[in-house]
This record gives C-alpha cells, structure tokens and sequence, in this order.
C-alpha cells in the first residue's frame, strides 16, 4: 500500500512547490527548494529532496551548483547527464533573458550605462571574452555581440571580426568590453595596445570607439575612457 501511496504524494508535493513559485516567486524558497523545483523538469517522478540537499552539501551554494561542470554534477547519486544539462542551462538562460531585457530600447550615454551593461553580459564569465556593443547615432543599443574567446590581445582579438560586426548593424559608434575574470580591475598593456588598433581602424571608417569596459565582476568594471586610457 506504501508504494502505491508514495507516487500520489511526491505528485501532490510537486504541484504545491509548482503553485507556491506562481504565487510568491522564488523569495519563498529556500536553496535546496529551487534547486528541488528545478529537478522536477530532468527526473519526472520521485523524491528529488534528496538530491536537492545532497547537491548544496558538495557545492555550498546554489551558484557554485549551476557552475559547476557535467562531469561534476554526475558525481552527484541521483544526477545523470540529462539532469546535469539542465543546470548547467540555468545561468545562460538568464544571462540570455538578461542580454534580452537590455537590448530592448537601451541607451549608452555614460561610462556607467556602459559598465552597468557589459557587467549585466559577461560579468558572470568564468572565461575571458571580447565583445562589441554597436550603436546608433542616438546611442541606443544596436547588438551585442561576443567575438573571441580566451585571452584577450592584439594577436587573437581579429579587427576584421569587429569591423565586419559594426557594419553588419550599421553603427555609428561602437564600445569595446572584455572581462578580467581572475585577475584586477585595470587595464593591461595588451588591453592599451589592442584598443589602440582598433580606434585607428575603426575611426578611419567613421565609426567612434566611444570606450572600452574590462568587467571584473557582474557589478564591478573599469571604463577606459574614465581612466585617460583611449587613444586622442
């Protein structure tokens, strides 16, 4: 009788967690209940309590749950790769509905707009990345756009990538942004040289390099044109 009982009640149990998130959002959860809701969609049946609780005591926290990787997610009884992949979407799919939500009628006109938003894209990186904001005469945002991975220098970061993205969306001005994610807030000699390279290309095809932002973490950053650090 406790078999056929149990299945009824871990569904019953799901639609409550279901509604009470309709109703009140995530601030009525606790960690393990949010990691719970979330492995409801990867294990359809069963008590994911358990795994819940079992994740947050190898990671600590819920960050360090969605950054974890696959491999290390698996190592986790009860978590195969179907579970694993859904995690791992969290944090993108954020950063995504984010990158969304500051595109729509966006305008760039301080260094702080700027830093604000190329820490709302790549502030949470674990990676080092090179992006390009274009923008209109009007200085509202155009796109963003990640171009190169790894470590950002004038020898991996092309200038034909970044032309070929302001002409592609008709800027009239762009900002460039990269991400120290495990080092200070400044601006490195590569940082300097690179920029350099790219305002003298760019502002020869009539396309203002308005800045360059280096996010150091998603609130923190550094504007190359606070710092005296553009090219005159």
């Amino acid at each position: 009788m406790h078999d056929d009982i149990t299945p009824e009640l871990h569904k019953k149990h799901r639609d409550r967690m279901k509604e009470k998130f309709l109703r009140e959002g995530f601030d009525a959860f606790t960690d393990y209940e949010i990691l719970e809701l979330v492995l409801y969609y990867a294990i359809p049946q069963g008590d994911v309590n358990p795994i819940a609780h079992m994740l947050l005591d190898k990671f600590l926290t819920p960050s360090a749950v969605f950054n974890a990787s696959v491999d290390e997610l698996c190592e986790v009884r009860g978590i195969k790769r179907h579970s694993a992949v859904l995690i791992k979407m969290i944090p993108s799919l954020a950063q995504y509905y984010a990158s969304l939500s500051a595109r729509e009628k966006k305008y760039i006109h301080t260094s702080q707009d700027a830093g604000q938003f190329v820490c709302s894209m790549i502030g949470c990186e674990k990676r080092e990345v090179f992006a390009v904001i274009c923008l209109d005469t009007q200085r509202r945002v155009l796109a963003f756009e990640i171009l190169d991975e790894g470590t950002v220098s004038q020898a991996n970061v092309h200038p034909r990538k970044v032309v070929a993205c302001a002409l592609k969306h008709n800027a009239s001005a762009v900002i460039l942004a990269h991400n120290h994610p495990s080092s200070g807030a400044y601006a490195s000699e590569n940082d300097r040289i690179l920029t350099a390279q790219l305002c003298n290309i760019l502002e020869g095809m009539d396309i203002e390099v308005i800045d360059h932002i280096i996010s150091v973490s998603t609130e923190k950053f550094v504007s190359m044109a606070d710092s005296g650090l553009m090219p005159n």
